[in-house]
């Protein structure tokens, strides 16, 4: 029964971590798409005041939205490795494994009782 509820607190966990791995996604997606649009349109008033050409324009937000959209996958893979890591390293112990522990902790105890 405990060890089930282990599972049941660890499965409460992982989800409540890729609840919070999607806020910080859908953060980064939408400030990166502003980042986009502010480009766009400073991008657009330059061609607008013939600094550069239309197709230079398209090209640097092309290029930015590539960028962007790498970065953004890069971010999310690294997040999902690092949580998983995460989950990995705070596995709790089963009730068989502090089962264990506990004996022994007890043959030790003897063993130190008996050296006095």
């Amino acid at each position: 029964m405990a060890e089930e509820t282990q599972n049941q607190n660890q499965e409460q966990k992982k989800e409540e971590l890729d609840s919070l791995l999607k806020k910080i996604l859908y953060q980064g997606v939408a400030k990166a798409s502003e980042a986009i649009d502010y480009v766009s349109k400073t991008v657009s008033g330059l061609v607008g005041e013939n600094k550069i050409t239309n197709e230079e324009g398209k090209n640097i937000v092309n290029n930015f939205k590539t960028n962007i959209d790498s970065k953004v996958k890069d971010m999310e893979t690294r997040l999902r490795e690092t949580i998983s890591s995460a989950l990995q390293n705070v596995r709790p112990a089963s009730k068989s494994e502090v089962e264990e522990l506990r004996k022994r902790v007890e043959a030790l105890e003897k063993i130190v009782a008996g050296l006095d």
